[in-house]
């Protein structure tokens, strides 16, 4: 019996598939090292300032998250958006909206930012994800 294929026609490998993104950082002063599977990048030390290493990925996740506490601190969270061409005019979004800033005008859900308190609950009600 032989083994499973990948799609190249070679062994196929659980976890094989690396990608230039597979690295471990320095989040201090920026050192890379290629990550090596079964090494978990906190073990790792950075030579330049001694400080354990992560995984690239979780670097750039956790920076995404702190940007967005950081934006919402500030209270820019943005008004939702309609687009037409997903708009089935259902009436979902104007009937959930607690300030009545939404009116359904030509077969199109339309936002009035002056009312709108940018709750996103129309975001969340849209069975087209129309709205974003």
């Amino acid at each position: 019996m032989t083994g499973r294929k990948n799609h190249f026609g070679g062994p196929f490998r659980r976890g094989c598939n690396k990608n230039a993104d597979d690295v471990c950082v320095c989040p201090s002063c920026g050192y890379i090292v290629e990550y090596e599977r079964g090494v978990p990048c906190n073990s790792l030390l950075c030579p330049k300032c001694n400080s354990h290493l992560i995984r690239k990925i979780v670097l750039e996740m956790s920076e995404k998250v702190d940007q967005k506490k950081e934006n919402n601190l500030k209270g820019e969270k943005a008004y939702p958006k309609v687009n037409p061409e997903l708009c089935m005019n259902c009436g979902s979004c104007e009937d959930i909206c607690p300030t009545g800033a939404i009116s359904i005008i030509d077969n199109v859900a339309f936002i009035d930012e002056d009312n709108c308190k940018k709750c996103r609950i129309c975001v969340t009600v849209c069975p087209v994800e129309a709205i974003n």
